[in-house]
């Protein structure tokens, strides 16, 4: 079981954690200390209407919307809708590794611009104190020693602690964990640290705390998707019946997709990625996950669903 004084947070996944998702899942699983929403971009000079939707329908009170800036007044006008909620937690991210989002001179191409980051890291200091900030970044853009060029200059930022992928831009997801430039990184990093990387299993996690006992916690996004109550079992929460409680999520979320888009193909599209999470024996499922791809409008979708839940238990 881990000590109580880690935290445990719950990363986003664009398209996937949204606001139905993450009220679903704390309900029924539980074990989440913090859920940080799908980051917040300005995009032609306005917000994402999607964006602004799924957090006005917030109503967790340990979310922390998750902004992508890329200069100092980026940051204020992101906090803006976070403020206008009430909530007074915003993380910056300055390591999503997305190529459309780093071309725009955003996510982990900061670390690699040391110009840059000084100025959206003043847009912090520039905020009242009443805002509590943390940082998500990456080792480097391309160089796993490129957070030593910014290390100082973030050390002197007020931050609430700071979230390391150990990982470089340009591997997005792929390959390994660079474990020992993250134990440079955990050596000199001011502020308190919370883990990210390929945390899939309770092992994972607990081997990690293990060889830094002075984390402030661990963030786990895919692993937390694939495996929902793996928190709750790291709490030493009462177990769940976890297929039902993944049917009720499930159910909930189509619900809620169904309410709100127009187009009954959106819903199928919609639903169809969490099953790279929900479905670990893709070839005992093989039909019932061919239906589910091949599924064109929500009826179509949700009968085939049913039809793989079912056979789940």
């Amino acid at each position: 079981m881990l000590d109580p004084k880690y935290e445990i947070h719950f990363a986003p996944l664009q398209g996937l954690t949204d606001v139905s998702f993450r009220r679903q899942h704390a309900r029924l699983f539980g074990g989440v200390d913090f859920y940080y929403t799908p980051f917040f971009r300005i995009e032609r000079g306005l917000f994402r209407k999607r964006d602004l939707r799924d957090l006005a329908d917030e109503q967790l009170p340990n979310v922390v919307p998750q902004i992508l800036p890329g200069s100092a007044d980026e940051v204020k006008k992101l906090c803006e809708p976070a403020l206008a909620k009430g909530i007074r937690r915003v993380d910056v991210n300055i390591g999503c590794p997305f190529p459309p989002v780093m071309a725009h001179g955003r996510g982990a191409t900061l670390i690699n611009n040391p110009n840059k980051l000084d100025d959206v890291l003043r847009g912090v200091e520039a905020m009242a104190d009443d805002v509590e900030f943390s940082l998500k970044m990456r080792l480097g853009y391309d160089s796993v020693s490129q957070w030593g060029d910014v290390i100082d200059m973030i050390n002197g930022v007020r931050l609430r602690h700071v979230t390391m992928h150990a990982r470089i831009a340009k591997q997005q997801y792929g390959g390994v964990c660079d474990m020992e430039a993250f134990a440079e990184f955990y050596g000199r990093c001011a502020h308190p640290v919370i883990y990210n990387g390929d945390l899939l299993a309770e092992a994972d996690v607990m081997s990690v705390i293990s060889r830094f006992p002075e984390l402030k916690g661990v963030m786990i996004g895919r692993g937390l998707l694939a495996d929902l109550s793996l928190a709750r079992r790291l709490r030493g929460l009462e177990p769940v019946d976890s297929a039902a409680a993944l049917r009720e999520l499930h159910d909930c979320i189509v619900a809620d997709a169904q309410a709100r888009m127009t187009e009954p193909r959106q819903v199928a599209e919609h639903m169809k990625p969490y099953w790279d999470y929900f479905c670990h024996d893709r070839e005992t499922f093989r039909r019932e996950l061919k239906a589910i791809k091949k599924s064109n409008t929500a009826d179509k979708y949700v009968a085939a669903a049913a039809a793989l839940l079912g056979r789940m238990g």
